[in-house]
């Protein structure tokens, strides 16, 4: 039988590449957020990558963090700022700690499933972390239950033969896998994962405390886009949008909140199409700053090319900041098909500046937007419905995994 702690709560070992490196980090925080939800039910152990200037261990908010070394500090370069992807796409030479991050992570699992003994484990990604926990389970590293979220980078990503074979591997070795969309169950399923071992849980945010809205002025003409400047998130398809904006809406600004490999190109971009000085570039900001921005801006536009859930549409929908994204499958599902939000043809640079032009022309519009859009996300994605569904997820008896 598993070990209790002293007061009776069961312990759950939770793996991850993004978590906060200290108090108030600008890292994105969902898996904290859901890990301080838990701990309530669970007393929850957090496995994350090390960092410069971060704690070795530490506490934060009731969840305990043990953050596991793969290397001499200065190289420790793999995770945050982007994630795993985004980082190795910006210096391929970072390829060569790879072996080191998994082995790292592997021993450091195996370690705290002998020293905690966990009722349960929970790996976020399905590459790298559902590929260690897996791995760990196969060495024998004992855990009753264990549950893997795929949040979409993990999937679209990581193409090919290889990983689709990782990933039904990751299947048969959890009791269930969690994806953040109906969309992305959809594609795992395509590729081979058992359905029945597959479901659909959203991610959530801090719609009570944190991206809640205050009732204040917007900025009439402000656009705001927040996400990592890479390609998939098509920040560039906004900056060539905002010329035809400008043709029609004169006072409008764009406002981009988020570090990445594209920063510079963009930059480069605004002064070719001479826009420069209506486009700021803000960079990662703490989330206490990052909710005030949704609160302030007359919309958020989210022109992503491939999303597996679309987190930021959700944290501006609760702070009542009107949306606009692209109707790809995901961001289709999390608008209610237009509902709560504004969709436009992925990719159109010109159906994007309609959809910009006619919210920005319209203050009345944008009001009733979004209010629906924040009645839409504290009803579907606050963190305390979630959180429970979670916790049944985790503590259901019986397995529907092998071992083999």
């Amino acid at each position: 039988m598993t070990d209790k702690p002293a007061e009776g709560r069961p312990r759950l070992l939770v793996l991850t590449s993004t978590f906060p490196r200290r108090k108030g980090d600008s890292e994105p925080g969902f898996v904290f957020d859901l890990c301080r939800r838990l701990a309530g039910e669970w007393e929850v152990t957090v496995l994350a990558p090390h960092a410069a200037g971060a704690a070795a261990a530490e506490s934060l908010d009731g969840v305990s963090v043990v953050r596991f070394r793969y290397g001499p500090e200065a190289w420790e370069r793999l995770a945050y700022e982007g994630g795993i992807v985004a980082n190795l796409r910006r210096n391929p030479l970072l390829a060569f700690m790879l072996p080191a991050f998994f082995l790292a992570q592997l021993l450091a699992v195996l370690g705290l499933l002998r020293g905690l003994r966990p009722a349960a484990a929970h790996a976020h990604w399905m590459v790298p972390q559902g590929i260690v926990l897996a791995a760990a389970r196969s060495l024998g590293g004992a855990v009753p239950r264990a549950i893997c979220t795929a949040h979409g980078s993990d999937v679209s990503a990581l193409r090919g033969g290889f990983w689709r074979s990782a990933r039904r591997w990751v299947a048969r070795r959890c009791e269930r896998i969690v994806a953040v969309s109906e969309d992305l169950k959809a594609r795992l399923v395509a590729e081979g994962c058992p359905a029945g071992r597959i479901e659909v849980v959203p991610m959530g945010a801090d719609l009570d405390g944190l991206f809640v809205s205050d009732g204040g002025p917007r900025r009439a003409a402000e656009i705001l886009f927040v996400g990592r400047l890479v390609p998939g998130k098509g920040a560039a398809l906004l900056v060539r949008a905002l010329p035809a904006v400008l043709a029609a809406c004169p006072g409008a600004t764009l406002t981009l909140v988020g570090g990445g490999p594209e920063r510079e190109s963009l930059a480069a971009l605004a002064r070719r199409l001479d826009i420069a000085e209506r486009v700021s570039f803000l960079g990662p900001l703490p989330h206490a700053a990052l909710a005030e921005r949704y609160r302030r801006a007359a919309l958020l536009a989210l022109p992503s090319l491939e999303e597996g859930f679309g987190l930021v549409l959700v944290e501006a929908m609760g702070c009542g900041c009107p949306v606009a994204a692209s109707d790809i499958p995901s961001l289709r599902e999390l608008l209610l098909g237009g509902q709560a939000g504004r969709l436009f043809r992925a990719g159109d640079a010109a159906d994007l500046a309609r959809a910009l032009v006619e919210l920005l022309a319209d203050e009345a519009a944008r009001h009733a937007l979004g209010e629906r859009g924040r009645a839409h996300a504290v009803a579907r994605f606050g963190w305390r419905a979630l959180a429970q569904r979670y916790t049944l997820l985790l503590a259901r008896e019986g397995s529907g995994a092998g071992h083999a």
